[in-house]
Order: structure tokens, then sequence, then C-alpha cells
């Protein structure tokens, strides 16, 4: 089992894809459910984006009126994301998220997951889970779009069912879910976007 200091993305050298520009992931846009949701919803408090990478989804937020900061484990990422013009003070932080700081736990009123639980490996799942509501103050939100299977579009490696979701967030309420009607190409009708809130 791997060690609870280990970063999330442990086993695959991050710094490196993004050095070499292997980054799939990266549509150099916010990811299209997102905004979706922020046009129907308003947003506000301090949201924190683990595996930040470019920070597309961190500068939609910040647009939308949160107080952003978006983790990473690659410098280079992190660099490229402070590279586009602030949009609303948002901020990036070379982190793991699953060793979070103790002056982190506790401060955030949402959490925004879009391509970090999809990356790490299964079995830290509970792990993911754990750093998550360590992370929320009390009633605070997971607002997520996870990945249904990784099928054939390159990117990301894990999938999960939705039993799989209703377990492992058991310590969550699960307040809305729905297929996004739009994504990036490729990942259509294989996304769930849930907004839970931390019991």
């Amino acid at each position: 089992m791997a060690s609870p200091t280990e970063p999330a993305g442990a086993g695959v050298d991050w710094e490196a894809r993004w050095q070499a520009g292997d980054t799939p992931w990266d549509k150099g846009t916010a990811a299209p459910p997102l905004v979706d949701w922020l046009a129907r919803h308003p947003v506000s408090g301090r949201v924190l984006v683990p595996g930040c990478g470019s920070g597309h989804d961190v500068r939609a937020l910040a647009a939308a009126g949160a107080d952003v900061l978006g983790l990473d484990l690659s410098p280079t990422a992190l660099a490229h994301a402070a590279s586009f013009p602030p949009v609303a003070g948002e901020r990036y932080r070379l982190e793991n998220l699953f060793t979070l700081p103790p002056e982190l736990h506790g401060t955030f009123d949402a959490v925004f997951e879009h391509t970090c639980f999809c990356a790490i490996d299964p079995a830290r799942r509970a792990d993911y889970v754990a750093a998550v509501h360590a992370a929320l103050r009390p009633g605070g939100h997971l607002l997520a779009i996870f990945y249904l299977d990784p099928g054939p579009e390159p990117g990301p490696p894990h999938g999960v069912t939705p039993a799989e979701l209703d377990a492992l967030f058991a310590g969550f309420h699960l307040e809305h879910q729905e297929t996004p009607a739009r994504a990036f190409a490729g990942r259509e009708r294989r996304e769930r976007l849930r907004l839970l809130h931390r019991l």
C-alpha cells in the first residue's frame, strides 16, 4: 500500500510529462461541464482545485466570483498556469493534496474536481476522499466531474462507477447529479457531474 505522504499521482512523473508537453488531458480551456454549471449557479467563497494543471478551471471559477487556490505537483504546470493574465486574484501552490498543511484544513467552502481523482491509483481513492473532507469546512461542497470509464480517448486512465462513488463518498450528502450536456470531444456521456456536501 502507498505511503500517506506519497503524491496523489505516485507512479507517474507528472513534472516530466509537463516538461515534455505530454499532456493530452490539457485541452486549453476550462471543462465544458464546469462552464455550463457556472452559467447557471453563482459561486463564491474559497475554492480549492487539486491537480489544477494549467489553471483553466481555476480561472473560470475566479471569473465567476470565487477565491480560488489551484494545487499541482508539477512546477512546470504551475509556471504555465501563472503565465496567463490573472483573472481575479486566483493563486497557485505546489502542493500534495494528500499532505495538505494544517493551515489549509477546514478552510475551503468548496473543492472542484475534474482531473485529479481519475489520475490517482484507484487503491488511493479513500485517501483522496479523506483529503477532500479535511480541506472542506463542515457543510462545504465538492463539485466534481467524474469519468465513468477510461474509454478510448487519451487522458483519464481510471474510470469509476456510480456505485463506487456512492460507497466512497458515504461521508457526503449527494445534492445533485447529472450527465453533462457538453464535454470535450471523446468524453461525451462518459462523465458524471456530482454536487456533494460534507456532513
